[in-house]
């Protein structure tokens, strides 16, 4: 599978966030306002990741 340069970003990006998260998590709680923060900014991540995938697959006749 072949990806884009913005889609290879993000996914560093989400993968670097979710490491975050994990730590945070378990140093701090599930339920820490840092936690949950993370958390909030992580599905934004993934759902603009999910919106890029989605418009790149326009092009292909999906």
């Amino acid at each position: 599978m072949e990806y884009t340069l913005e889609e290879l970003i993000i996914l560093k990006e989400i993968q670097t966030l979710r490491s975050k998260l994990i730590k945070c998590g378990m140093e701090m709680g599930l339920t820490h306002p840092v936690t949950i923060e993370l958390s909030q900014c992580l599905d934004k991540l993934l759902n603009e990741y999910s919106l890029i995938k989605t418009s790149s697959n326009k092009g292909i006749g999906f």
